[in-house]
Parts: C-alpha cells; structure tokens; sequence
C-alpha cells in the first residue's frame, strides 16, 4: 500500500465523497476508517435530498433503509480498486516530518503515508455518548471515539471548541446525546478546508462545522475532493 496522494481519515459522509471524488479521477486515495461496517451509514433519517453530482446522489433512493444505502455506497468506493483502498484501522496520530504530515499512525501498529492527509473524523475528537445514564467513550453507537488522535492534535497546539449532536431513537437504536470537539474557527480556512499549523492537512465535516445534515457534509466532501484535484493536477511548489 505505497504510493498514496491522498490518505483520508473518516468515511463518513464527508470523508467517503472526498476518497471518491479523487479515485474517480484516477488520485490514489486511502480511506482509513475505525469500521468498515458502519462505512457512509446514516443514523438519524435523512431529510434532505442530496446535491447533483455527488456519491450520496448516487446512491440515494427515498424510502431506502440505512443499512442498503451503506452497502450501495461501498460497492461504489471498492469499484474504485486499485485507485482506492479502504483500510479498517484506527488513526492515533499523525505522521510529521519537517512541519509537514506526511501520514498517520495507527493503534494497530502499522504506518500509512500520503502528502496529504484529511481529517473527516467527525464527532469523534474527545467524544463521549450518552444513553440515559450511561456514558462512554464514543462518537455514536458501538464506535470508539478518537482519544489518541484528539491528544496529539493537542499537544501539537490545536485549539477545539466543544460541539453536541442528538440522535432521537431510529430503527430500534436508542436516543442518545454525543459530546465531541471540533476544530476552532481559527485553524481552518473554510474555503480551501486547509489546517493552519501543519502543510498538507485539511479538515472536513462535523469536526470543522460541528456538524450539519447528510447533504451537507457530502457537499463539503466533493467539494474537497476538487479542490485537491486542482491541487495534485497543478501543484505549486512544495507546500501545494
């Protein structure tokens, strides 16, 4: 798994636009997620039509159940092999070289490198969910929140502001309130997605915006993915 341009963490919504919109243009893209079983799956319903042009465009269909628009979603990302690889493996930490990230490591040991790395981790920096009186370290339901990750990005002097979802119970799943960070405004710039304190670092979705709907966050996502085209099509010299 060498020679990657780009190296997204999250396949959320955000983060899978992004890896997709790269891969389709012919970028080779690893998308790092915590599970790859809860890939571009939606809990809470999904009241917006999605935005022409987009991944989740492609695979939207009213009425569709959460499960089947996940499933319709990675069929589309593995069609992508080799461009795309899609990795289940847990980001602790990045890889800097020189005050530039130059990839991450992860809680399973290995390594993974890229130029460019995006953070589309959503509310997982420092989360913790509740459900009733029971709270644990999670972004939503049965997935870890980023602990490690939300610590290095601290020590390497990132400032974060404290966000909150809700979940109101859906298809069976119970209600539950999750409380994360995001990046604060001063360190990203909103139109190119970039972080200030390190080269080759951007942000994306409910970890810069404290999140907004699915439409949204795959409209951020694509938009990303464009402008790292233009970037990687023309580059400008070393911090490109």
């Amino acid at each position: 798994m060498e020679g990657f341009e780009v190296l997204v963490v999250g396949a959320g919504f955000a983060g899978s636009e992004v890896a997709y919109r790269l891969a389709r243009s012919g970028r080779r893209v690893l998308l790092l997620t915590q599970s790859l079983d809860s890939l571009f799956l939606p809990v809470t319903p999904v009241t917006d039509p999605p935005a022409e042009g987009t991944l989740f465009a492609e695979v939207y269909e009213e009425g569709l159940p959460p499960f089947l628009l996940h499933a319709r979603a990675k069929w589309r990302l593995e069609a992508e092999r080799p461009r795309l690889h899609l990795l289940q493996a847990t980001a602790t930490a990045l890889w800097v070289e020189d005050g530039r990230v130059v990839g991450v490591r992860t809680w399973e040991g290995p390594s993974y490198r890229a130029p460019r790395v995006v953070l589309a981790v959503g509310t997982f920096l420092g989360a913790r969910l509740s459900v009733g009186q029971i709270e644990e370290p999670a972004g939503r339901l049965g997935e870890a929140a980023y602990d490690d990750l939300f610590e290095d990005l601290k020590q390497r002097g990132f400032a974060f502001v404290p966000a909150e979802q809700r979940a109101a119970p859906y298809k069976g799943a119970p209600g539950y309130r999750v409380r994360f960070y995001r990046f604060a405004d001063g360190e990203w710039d909103p139109e190119s997605f970039r972080l200030f304190r390190l080269e080759g670092l951007y942000a994306v979705g409910a970890c810069t915006l404290g999140g907004r709907s699915y439409r949204e966050e795959s409209l951020a996502g694509a938009r990303l993915g464009e402008l790292l085209l233009g970037e990687l099509e023309h580059p400008s010299g070393e911090g490109a």
